[in-house]
């Protein structure tokens, strides 16, 4: 939890999350390739409706967005008519997340149904880990967006997701690829310090999941590409989920990205001479990553009904 909060305590990340994502901190969804990703505001609403989508919920479902931040992406889905309540590990992102609930709120103006449904967010500090203070089954759906890089134990996490999800609940997965260990680039130093500065699962020797036994079915560990997310797919097959599905959308991320690698890029090599990664690390990694061409990836699953 240290290195997490050392990440998003840092000034780059702050400001970066304020400056380019205005607070949303997540990647903007565009359905074309374009050279000129702006405005950002509209990509980055566009990727939380496709989440949305991918839920397949009616209003009024209970929704559990595991790895909140400030809050931001929370409040879409609850404007939308989902009842959600949104956890983060860290004390000063829900602080900042429950005041951008209650700036949200004074903002409504005669819309009792908008009032209504963010008067029901709640925001609270706690572990996607550990979530044995909710009740199993309490959950119509869970999700997250690009928080699960922080995952320790994988297995662990993907477990707990099922335990509080009802029988039908579904999860979705907004996330980056960075389970296949995969290494493109070659730049095995620049990218252990992107995992090791940002907070990343398997930065310093760890490991998400343990070793894998049993093979997903459409998923053939040879090698080819073909298996690349099967980590975090094993793992929700583990837990028990069904209906296990995997959206390839590095394309429609890549606008922003490609920008910010172009923009960024002297940056970037200014800093990894001065050896300065620890201060500058999203500098880094997004060069490195577009470099890598890491894949994101949208993974939909659902619990199975009780028989």
């Amino acid at each position: 939890m240290e290195g997490v909060k050392r990440y998003y305590d840092s000034l780059e990340t702050r400001l970066g999350n304020w400056m380019v994502y205005g607070g949303r901190a997540h990647l903007g969804y565009y359905a074309k390739d374009v050279w000129w990703p702006f405005p950002i505001r509209r990509a980055l609403v566009a990727m939380e409706d496709h989440l949305f989508a991918s839920l397949r919920l009616n209003p009024g479902a209970y929704v559990l967005d595991a790895g909140c931040g400030d809050g931001q992406v929370a409040i879409y889905p609850a404007q939308k008519g989902l009842r959600i309540c949104a956890i983060d590990v860290l004390s000063l992102q829900v602080m900042q997340a429950q005041q951008n609930v209650r700036k949200a709120i004074s903002k409504v103006d005669g819309d009792l149904g908008s009032r209504s449904a963010l008067n029901a967010l709640t925001v609270q500090q706690g572990d996607y880990h550990h979530l044995q203070p909710m009740a199993s089954g309490s959950f119509d759906g869970v999700y997250t967006t690009e928080t699960l890089v922080h995952a320790t134990d994988l297995d662990r996490v993907v477990s707990e997701f099922y335990r509080v999800l009802r029988p039908g609940g579904r999860i979705a997965f907004y996330e980056y690829d960075h389970w296949s260990g995969e290494n493109s680039s070659g730049r095995e130093g620049v990218e252990d310090k992107v995992r090791l500065y940002g907070a990343i699962a398997g930065a310093g020797g760890q490991t998400c999941e343990p070793p894998l036994e049993k093979e997903v079915e459409g998923f053939d560990g040879d090698g080819d590409g073909d298996d690349a997310t099967e980590g975090l797919l094993k793992a929700l097959s583990r837990a028990g989920f069904v209906d296990i599905q995997e959206q390839d959308l590095s394309r429609n991320v890549t606008p922003l990205i490609r920008f910010l690698a172009f923009f960024l890029f002297v940056p970037s090599v200014v800093v990894s001479v001065l050896g300065l990664e620890a201060y500058f690390i999203n500098t880094v990694a997004i060069v490195a990553n577009y470099r890598r061409g890491w894949r994101y990836i949208a993974v939909t699953a659902r619990k199975p009904e009780s028989r």
